[in-house]
């Protein structure tokens, strides 16, 4: 019996994978191992050989052990979804906006320095964003409307050594997610509760994706060889539609039972 390993993850997984051995580990307290070109998996519940690896490690700031067991299972040569190589490519932030801007993709603008110690040189026009670093779920931002909001952020980032981004604050109408896998594509809009469009969600709305946004997901899709991506997209008032990232480990709460299935299918397949 084929062995799938599910990294992380909601708990509900293990029922779309009849007729497999299904072992769940978290990161956090695994370790893994390659030897004689062979990978392991070992934590307090046992060891692990698996046969395919279905990666679940989303919205959390990575750590340099993330990267380094992604490198372990490219290295193993180990199926995994999305592959290790293509979550390695979308690990760090500033690596995933340069990927969208190369494919002409509407990507925000934003500035950047490598240390918050250049704060001093990185204020825009009010209100902006900043963001600290490679965090995820809304985490390590602010938004900066006044002056003196901006001197007590300042004062409280200076301790980070980390590099820091500003950007425009986009008064958004709605967040739309765009939502790829293998070859179907859905969409949704989404409302967060206060001003992060992708926190805290009070609506969300399946849409019908439109046709020129299709292709816009499906060109990343290709590029980066994913089994499954998702694009975050701000719509304003006006109609203006702005990409803030993408995701190569989104979650599929709010997306029909499709989804879902069409993932472990993959993973099946692999």
């Amino acid at each position: 019996m084929k062995t799938i390993l599910i990294i992380n993850g909601e708990k509900y997984w293990s029922n779309y994978f009849a007729g497999f051995n299904v072992v769940q580990k978290k990161v956090q307290n695994s370790e893994f191992i390659v030897k004689d070109a062979e990978l392991y998996v070992i934590d307090a519940d046992g060891v692990c050989k698996p046969d395919v690896i279905f990666w679940r490690l989303g919205a959390v700031n990575p750590e340099a052990k993330h990267r380094n067991i992604l490198e372990l299972i490219e290295y193993s040569g180990i199926p995994c979804v999305n592959s290790a190589s293509t979550l390695l490519m979308g690990y760090e932030r500033l690596s995933m906006l340069n990927r969208l801007k190369k494919l002409g993709l509407p990507v925000i603008d934003f500035n950047v320095a490598t240390n918050t110690t250049q704060l001093k040189n990185m204020e825009m026009q009010f209100p902006f964003v900043v963001k600290v670093g490679n965090h995820h779920g809304g985490y390590g931002k602010s938004l900066v409307s006044t002056d003196e909001h901006w001197e007590e952020l300042k004062d409280l980032l200076f301790i980070h050594q980390d590099y820091v981004t500003t950007e425009k604050f986009i008064n958004y109408k709605y967040d739309i997610r765009y939502l790829a896998i293998n070859d179907k594509v859905w969409a949704m809009k989404r409302k967060g509760k206060y001003w992060k469009a992708n926190s805290l969600t009070q609506e969300y709305q399946l849409i019908e994706p439109e046709k020129e946004w299709i292709e816009k997901v499906k060109l990343l899709q290709e590029n980066i060889k994913a089994d499954i991506v998702a694009i975050d997209v701000l719509e304003t008032e006006n109609g203006e539609k702005i990409i803030l990232e993408y995701n190569d480990i989104p979650g599929l709460s709010g997306f029909p039972e499709d989804a879902k299935m069409e993932l472990s299918s993959i993973v099946k397949s692999k």
